[in-house]
């Protein structure tokens, strides 16, 4: 019996998402807060999401609330 996927194993696999359509969502998300917000912060995630790995994307869209079922494959 094969007892590796039991350690290994992550409910978060990054090929489960489509971290393209993540980033956009999250670009624009930032994009308007830095709109609606008048403030600096809005900007640099957003230019923080434009170069994020696919980890740092789905911490973004955790801490923004986003409903990452939409964005699995």
């Amino acid at each position: 019996m094969n007892y590796m996927g039991l350690f290994f194993h992550s409910s978060n696999n990054s090929g489960d998402y489509d971290f393209e359509r993540l980033r956009r969502d999250l670009v624009d998300e930032y994009g308007i807060q830095s709109v609606a917000y008048s403030g600096g912060l809005g900007f640099m995630d957003m230019c923080d999401a434009e170069h994020a790995s696919n980890e740092q994307l789905l911490d973004m869209a955790r801490r923004e609330g986003f409903n990452l079922n939409k964005y699995k494959n």
